[in-house]
């Protein structure tokens, strides 16, 4: 496995990566390689998702919210323009309705700003009829949820609820510019592969779309003030071994962060079995927060002119059907299997262009660590 990640460095694939594997609540082993050190720290992008439902997951233990709390309950300005049957089920699960909403750079910097703009967002479809992925819209929904039902601003919740209670120092979201030493920057590398990705999906694929999705990525990780606003949805920083030891406590629940019953839900429980379009064949397989393994359906990507067929199962098909995680731009991974009781990390600096060469050495590296059971 080490092997594997060194190629993708030397290749200049991922500039900077490092891996960390933790079982029995310690990690096993976290290294680091091309040039980055055991203190940087990596953006999380999308696995950052989990670790902000996890504080969602607290409030509904306690009482605060429910998952068939319509957000407008506690939030009555987003109720606008149909919105007000959304639940706080949808948001977790991404069937909320608007993939595509997003906050301008002119507001998101304020809490003003941002809630203006969600509660103006209009539905693309009907909450809960379909899934289709949402990028960073519903976790700023669940950002703005926390406020009103905590008191206290989404980052400063999360670090005095979960993170400081875990002793995770070093995951960090919305971190300020003068602790931004550490953080490694996010690069792109390769190209776009269009029309593979065409004959993959059976549809055209708009480049410019590409190319814009990009730079908000990039901004997520590299501009010093979107750093700092920390984005719910992806823009925590943290080094392996602390995300290996976060998905430890969702096996262990030893500090009881968690009412035992929810947390069994979000990490036990498929809610979510609409198609996934990124997974062509597949279902989404969510819960509330999380992607879970599942049952092998079979699913496989079959790529032109590369022989045989890649398995279509999260975290590169290794995990037992009870194994749950989420993975993020650029190649990040993270998942803990209740089955050997390991959890893996992967994080690195390098925005692949070409995902269906990222997917395949994801498949290659991931499967490896199954070996440490």
């Amino acid at each position: 496995m080490r092997a594997q990640i060194q190629a993708a460095v030397d290749e200049g694939v991922w500039p900077a990566a490092q891996f960390a594997v933790a079982r029995h609540n310690e990690t096993v082993a976290f290294e680091s390689f091309g040039d980055a050190r055991e203190s940087d720290r990596f953006c999380l992008f999308s696995a950052t998702k989990p670790i902000v439902a996890s504080l969602v997951w607290q409030l509904i233990g306690e009482g605060l919210l429910s998952l068939e709390t319509r957000v407008a309950e506690v939030w009555p300005e987003f109720g606008a323009h149909g919105k007000d049957v959304v639940t706080v089920e949808h948001v977790l699960l991404h069937t909320c309705g608007f993939p595509g909403a997003a906050i301008g750079r002119e507001a998101v910097f304020s809490r003003e700003g941002r809630s203006a703009q969600m509660a103006d967002w209009q539905l693309e479809w009907s909450p809960g009829s379909r899934y289709e992925y949402h990028p960073l819209g519903a976790h700023w929904v669940l950002a703005e949820v926390i406020r009103r039902v905590t008191g206290r601003d989404h980052r400063a919740a999360l670090r005095a609820r979960v993170l400081d209670p875990l002793g995770l120092e070093r995951l960090e979201l919305g971190v300020p510019k003068e602790r931004q030493g550490d953080l490694r920057p996010a690069t792109a590398t390769g190209k776009h592969p269009v029309q593979m990705l065409e004959a993959v999906s059976g549809h055209r694929v708009d480049e410019e779309s590409l190319d814009a999705q990009e730079l908000v990525v990039h901004e997520l990780a590299n501009d010093p003030e979107m750093i700092a606003v920390g984005a719910p949805g992806g823009g925590a920083f943290s080094d392996a071994a602390s995300v290996a030891l976060f998905y430890q406590e969702l096996l262990w629940n030893s500090t009881e962060l968690w009412r035992p019953d929810v947390l069994a839900d979000a990490t036990g429980h498929i809610r979510n079995t609409f198609p996934d379009a990124n997974r062509v064949g597949a279902s989404a397989n969510r819960s509330i927060g999380l992607v879970i393994t599942g049952p092998d359906d079979g699913a496989v990507l079959r790529i032109p002119s590369r022989e045989g067929a890649l398995p279509m199962r999260p975290f590169g098909g290794c995990t037992s059907p009870r194994g749950f995680g989420h993975g993020g731009a650029g190649g990040q991974s993270a998942w803990a299997d209740p089955e050997t009781g390991l959890s893996f990390c992967l994080l690195t600096s390098g925005l692949n262009r070409d995902v269906l060469a990222d997917y395949e050495r994801h498949i290659q590296i991931e499967s490896l660590v199954a070996q440490w059971a």
